[in-house]
């Protein structure tokens, strides 16, 4: 499996499984974030972490992916996509749609869109996580500290943190760094993608994967 970070709350998963090869892409953004968003993607699945469309730019990507806005569960060429959301939860909540993913023998949550603690429902639906997707710089989404302590809660094998700061950003957004300060243990590894298969999964320590915008 490899995963790209395409900015803020964007990733790329590619996986196989079997004979059956899927792509997969969460939230693209507008170019007005001051970081343009690449055109020359071309994903199976795109799943949005909020159920107003509107939210995201979806002209950039080429083909006809399969988009994923709602919850619900869905299979698209071997990946599996688990759309979760808390209807019983406060109205004062912020109720995006966070996921599961498996593929390749693994269980991927995607947290993009949320701003708080997932309640128990949610929690509920994301056992035995191996790799933690989730904002970690504030502003619209959650900031390093309820990251670390949804990462304690949820206890992925692999972290890969989004929306945080970087070069070129308008928007103000916590640090990479002050997250990991928040970990406290932090066995970081700054790359440009992950490649990870489920026999090199961390065993004794979270590992945290700072991917660079690809």
């Amino acid at each position: 499996m490899l995963i790209f970070w395409h900015g803020y709350t964007s990733v790329r998963i590619e996986a196989k499984t079997g004979e059956q090869e899927c792509t997969l892409v969460t939230d693209p953004y507008e170019n007005e974030t001051s970081i343009r968003y690449p055109r020359t993607l071309t994903p199976d699945v795109v799943v949005l972490s909020h159920q107003d469309r509107k939210r995201f730019n979806l002209e950039p990507i080429q083909g006809t992916p399969f988009i994923i806005s709602d919850p619900g569960e869905y299979e698209v060429k071997g990946m599996f996509v688990n759309g979760i959301q808390d209807p019983n939860a406060d109205q004062g909540l912020q109720r995006p749609v966070i996921y599961r993913f498996q593929a390749e023998g693994m269980s991927l949550a995607f947290l993009g869109g949320l701003k708080r603690v997932p309640t128990e429902t949610e929690l509920e639906a994301l056992p035995n996580i191996d790799i933690l997707i989730l904002p970690v710089g504030g502003g619209e989404v959650m900031d390093a500290k309820t990251a670390a302590g949804v990462i304690s809660t949820i206890e992925p094998r692999i972290v890969v943190p989004l929306s945080f700061d970087i070069p070129g950003l308008k928007a103000k957004l916590g640090s990479v760094d002050a997250f990991c300060k928040q970990l406290g243990a932090c066995q970081r590894q700054n790359v440009n993608r992950l490649k990870i298969a489920k026999k090199d999964l961390p065993v004794d320590q979270i590992m945290v994967a700072v991917l660079e915008r690809a």
